[in-house]
């Protein structure tokens, strides 16, 4: 699902210079189109995944694929710039939704020791949408143009959502924390296919929703919230400055339409090893550590990309690199942010940082398309996006900081004294 999600959303960064060249857009509108999705995704982030807290996260999953599917096979037929604006809105939507419930749903179906390892992995599907993307465009956007890209998207999400249909499972602290119908029997069957012995009753509920979601903004708490956000806003901006205008950066430094799609491509593998090496990482330093390092070299190879933008050999090359670090850094937060709250307010806390992030990931095309539009080169947009990299590493290196104080100076805080 993970990497469908990719696939449904950056499939528009290949084809958007085909688009853009069949309808005459300029920059700023290809920038307004590449944008619509991600603004698409805050609002199912924002609005609708929180309802995962209540209905559960495999029925809003399900339904979140359906509007996917309708929102591709929408695009692929779509007639002009505000039919394909609207379809890109709906599947940024059903985006959305599923970038909140698939890491608590991994998370939630993990053992402690191997939590992290799970999410990370998990979040290898959106490099290698990414990259499934891009190469499906560069065999197919040549002969037969772009629509192809996204009928092939709708068919396979369509697809995917019967296959979830039989064999997704709810997760199982949902069933523990919210207890709708059939719960205990839900659960039973779970832990039967796990290997485990069945119970007699469902456990008892550790934390009221009230106070979960009242603790995310309580006391210190309320500055580690703010840093969590700050940080994953920073790494979106990063990572969808670069894996939305790449191809078409590359195309304007000189290469041709096959090799910025190629350099699209080599970033989105970079960042499918960035996330696996996360992953592998994560047993032997802590997270946050990991994540704030993984931004301060992501700065680093935007710049020297920046550089290497006239050759072909070298612009491919930082482009994995790239790809592999701020991928890197958005896998990390996703390890530490469902850690960080109960379960019965994972999704919407999740959700919320996901909306809150999506400021910059909408932000991020469209400035680059005016930028380009005023006359600014490649080289100088790469190492101006260095700087939300920055921003990142520090509010991870604060978080941790912060983490360090609040064990130390003070005990567990109690929002219900």
């Amino acid at each position: 699902m993970n990497l469908l999600d990719g696939f449904d959303l950056l499939a528009t960064s290949f084809v958007g210079p085909a688009i853009g060249k069949e309808w005459g857009l300029s920059s700023s509108k290809v920038g307004l189109l590449l944008s619509s999705g991600l603004a698409g995704m805050a609002f199912g982030a924002l609005c609708v995944a929180p309802l995962a807290d209540r209905i559960g996260r495999r029925r809003l999953t399900l339904a979140s694929l359906v509007m996917a599917s309708l929102g591709m096979l929408g695009a692929s037929a779509s007639q002009n710039f505000d039919q394909l604006l609207i379809c890109r809105v709906l599947t940024g939507t059903a985006v959305g939704i599923m970038a909140a419930c698939l890491p608590v749903l991994a998370s939630e179906s993990a053992n402690h020791r191997r939590r992290g390892l799970v999410v990370a992995l998990i979040t290898t599907g959106y490099g290698l949408g990414s990259v499934a993307a891009g190469l499906l465009a560069y065999f197919l956007v040549a002969p037969f143009g772009w629509r192809p890209v996204f009928l092939v998207g709708g068919i396979a999400t369509a697809l995917l959502f019967t296959i979830g249909l039989r064999l997704l499972p709810e997760s199982m602290d949902y069933l523990i924390a919210s207890r709708p119908r059939d719960a205990l029997a839900k659960l039973n069957r779970m832990l039967v296919a796990m290997g485990h012995s069945r119970v007699d009753a469902l456990p008892q509920k550790a934390v009221t929703p009230n106070v979960a979601v009242k603790s995310l903004f309580y006391g210190r708490n309320a500055l580690r919230t703010v840093l969590v956000w700050l940080a994953l806003t920073a790494a979106m901006t990063a990572f969808y400055f670069a894996s939305s205008w790449t191809p078409a950066l590359l195309l304007k430094a000189g290469l041709s339409a096959e090799q910025g799609i190629f350099g699209g491509v080599l970033f989105g593998l970079g960042g499918v090893s960035g996330a696996v090496a996360l992953a592998l990482l994560i047993s032997r330093f802590e997270t946050r550590r990991l994540t704030a390092a993984y931004f301060g070299v992501a700065a680093l190879a935007l710049i020297l990309f920046s550089t290497t933008l006239g050759t072909l050999a070298g612009a491919l090359v930082v482009a994995a690199f790239v790809g592999f670090f701020l991928n890197g850094s958005v896998s990390g937060l996703n390890v530490i942010i469902p850690g960080m709250y109960p379960a019965e307010s994972r999704t919407t806390a999740l959700g919320m940082a996901v909306a809150v992030s999506r400021l910059g990931a909408v932000l991020a095309p469209t400035l680059a398309g005016h930028l380009l539009d005023a006359g600014w080169a490649p080289e100088s947009m790469f190492r101006f996006f260095a700087i939300p990299a920055l921003v990142g590493a520090a509010a991870t290196a604060f978080l941790i900081v912060g983490e360090r104080v609040r064990s130390t100076a003070e005990a567990p805080v109690s929002v219900t004294a």
